[in-house]
């Protein structure tokens, strides 16, 4: 996606897609993608590039190609993730006045590979509540209650967490009518699903050139459905000198 970008960013989300591409072989590829949240509430995919998913540099590459497009950073305050090491630290390095967030739902499954089955449904419930506190001071009691109970019980999960909780308590410190998006990456998830969908039908794709152009056009009908309504939690800008009814 070579078109201009407007340095109009609040939050980025960056995750990769498998896809099946045949070059020498059939192989699959990562889909390297970004979708940006304008300061207004309009979501929009910035960029779809096939790489390396556990690589540094190939996250570094894809965030150069975006600030060469247009994306400085001025206004990004939140990249969303899920906590591969190779993506976070090449996006500190890009964009380091952005904080990062660790999506919630990857955690919880991260804590959950490290509990036995028989306490696993018991201990997830328990420790779902700090993530869904009135407040940050909250959530780290709430984390405190949940380390003291199932810290020896489980202390592998606990450290999953407590080593990360920063991270992925980060959403506390933004408006909270943004919480809800910004705790996990479900809006990349659900573009993820209409790329599966749309390319369900082809056993793999004939080469790099027609996976781009496949995804480009994916991309480009949900930007424009996008581009219709504001995601939940903004509401339109006031225009200037307007009146405030009360």
């Amino acid at each position: 996606m070579e078109t201009s970008i407007e340095d109009n960013i609040k939050y980025i989300y960056l995750d990769g897609l498998n896809l099946p591409v045949k070059r020498f072989a059939i192989s699959k590829e990562s889909l390297l993608m970004a979708i940006g949240i304008t300061t207004d509430g309009y979501r929009k995919i910035l960029a779809v590039q096939l790489g390396d998913r556990e690589s540094a540099s190939s996250w570094r590459e894809f965030f150069k190609d975006l600030k060469r497009r247009g994306l400085k950073g001025r206004q990004l305050e939140l990249g969303i993730m899920d906590g591969l090491p190779g993506l976070e630290k090449a996006f500190i390095e890009c964009f380091p006045k952005a904080k990062t967030q660790r999506c919630v739902v990857h955690k919880l499954r991260n804590i959950a590979a490290k509990l036995p089955r028989k306490i696993q449904k018991d201990c997830l419930d328990h420790v779902k509540r700090v993530f869904y506190a009135d407040s940050y001071e909250e959530a780290l009691e709430r984390f405190k209650d949940w380390k003291k109970y199932w810290g020896k019980v489980a202390p592998g999960a606990v450290q999953c967490l407590e080593k990360d909780l920063e991270s992925v308590l980060q959403f506390y410190h933004f408006p909270k009518q943004h919480w809800k998006i910004l705790r996990t990456t479900n809006i990349i998830e659900r573009a993820f699903k209409e790329f599966r969908r749309r390319t369900r039908q082809m056993d793999s794709l004939p080469n790099e050139d027609c996976c781009l152009r496949c995804v480009y056009a994916i991309a480009c009908n949900l930007n424009e459905t996008w581009s219709k309504r504001r995601v939940d939690g903004f509401s339109p800008r006031r225009k200037e000198n307007a009146p405030i009814v009360a």
